[in-house]
């Protein structure tokens, strides 16, 4: 009986798989290699780790689609690879994974071909991988019938979509001048087409990657905050764009003792209503919210009054209640060192203490943060003369930081800790 039921799983299985999705070759990076070698075909590779969240929607919304698994299964080996287990350290750091998922095309003797980093929908990684195959123009087609029609939307669009794949694969300064002529068909991309043909998917994705704006009266972020109800059919994601744009503008003025900043107060129930309408408004107004992160910014850092910020912070954390984040908490204690080192009443460092205390009670903060908030608590205890619990809380971020497969991220994080241990052993 028990055979028989192993027999029908696998036959179910079997059923399932058939011409869902791609199939993973099941070994290693290098037998998948000499596969690919044997077919005549190219390697594809998703390097991945356990806990990132856009490989586990990779893996399970655009990996398993039928139109996907078609053209890989038939053009491709493909496999997947956990880049934080220990056994495929080489290869990780042969191929420079720096983040994930990374997704990288090889041919048969391991030369790698293009190399995408973070997620992808599934038309973007079939054309993407017909552009390895040959089937569509390469990055350097394009750009070569570029340079004889400078004005063609079209083809800079694609050169804009193709960039980021492309120049990652490059180094040095090959890499820095194509960054540079990037830049430059970006802005003249946008100034030709600003208008509503810029309101589609592959534009804001254009935008998302390409510009960063924090002066006030920026041209294209008030384009699409005029815009936003056409921006909204495409998702929440222009509006949170836009609204980091007037966020980091109301941070510098608050941080710089401008009071203008509560004229950018004013805009989110204004002209930007619907822009911070995705914020999560369940006991709190956007425009109440800010209010409270801003007026609480100008104290610390303009007036460096660390305990009126400290009251402030208490109101707001009162006001959000349950929907209160461990980024919240986090955030709030690192604003105190980061606008006074520390310098402040002993109830302010106290309340941080207890702010970072909250934050790394969350189950769901990220290996990052946990580290950071570790670090943090112990130059809390530090000043607070605990030298005993700071030592335990570099201690602890030090062993979570084993955790890292980025080893460059993962050395300089440990070679801080290590010298917050060192400065720490010389006080006792």
């Amino acid at each position: 009986m028990k055979t028989i039921l192993v027999i029908v799983l696998i036959f179910i299985g079997g059923i399932q798989s058939f011409g869902q999705g791609i199939e993973f070759f099941k070994g290693d990076y290098n037998a998948a290699l000499e596969k690919a070698k044997q077919e005549g075909k190219i390697l594809f590779v998703d390097f991945y780790a356990d806990w990132c969240g856009p490989c586990k929607r990779l893996a399970k919304d655009v990996f398993t689609l039928e139109a996907v698994g078609n053209y890989f299964n038939e053009k491709f080996v493909s496999i997947q690879i956990d880049a934080e287990n220990p056994a495929n350290r080489q290869v990780v750091k042969q191929n420079k994974v720096r983040s994930y998922p990374t997704l990288a095309f090889f041919d048969a003797d391991g030369k790698l071909l293009s190399r995408l980093e973070g997620a992808l929908d599934g038309a973007a990684l079939i054309k993407s991988a017909k552009v390895v195959t040959g089937e569509e123009m390469s990055f350097e087609e394009i750009y070569t019938k570029f340079k004889s029609s400078k004005n063609d939307l079209v083809l800079m669009q694609q050169l804009l979509l193709g960039a980021p794949a492309y120049v990652s694969t490059l180094e040095n300064m090959e890499q820095a001048k194509w960054i540079a002529r990037i830049e430059k068909i970006f802005k003249d991309y946008i100034d030709l087409k600003m208008g509503p043909e810029l309101i589609n998917v592959d534009d804001y994705r254009i935008i998302n990657t390409f510009h960063h704006a924090d002066k006030p009266g920026d041209k294209l972020m008030e384009f699409m905050n005029k815009n936003m109800e056409a921006y909204l059919k495409l998702g929440e994601g222009p509006a949170y764009f836009v609204m980091e744009y007037n966020n980091k503008i109301m941070e510098n003025m608050a941080r710089a003792g401008k009071e203008e900043y509560k004229k950018y107060l004013e805009r989110i129930d204004g002209d930007m209503k619907l822009t911070y309408s995705v914020v999560p408004q369940k006991t709190m107004s956007a425009r109440q919210r800010f209010t409270y992160l801003y007026d609480a910014e100008y104290l610390l850092f303009y007036k460096k009054d660390g305990e009126g910020y400290v009251t402030s912070m208490d109101a707001y954390f009162k006001e959000l209640g349950e929907d209160a984040r461990a980024v919240d908490y986090g955030m709030a204690a690192q604003q105190v060192y980061t606008a006074t080192g520390g310098k402040v009443p002993e109830s302010v460092i106290l309340k941080t203490k207890e702010w970072t205390v909250k934050a790394l009670q969350y189950t769901d903060i990220s290996l990052m943060d946990k580290i950071n908030f570790l670090a943090m608590l112990g130059d809390t205890n530090k000043v607070l003369k605990e030298y005993v619990e700071a030592k335990k809380c570099y201690n602890q971020a030090f062993m979570e930081s084993m955790q890292m497969e980025q080893e460059m991220t993962k050395a300089m994080i440990q070679m801080r800790i290590k010298q917050k241990l060192a400065a720490l052993d010389l006080i006792k």
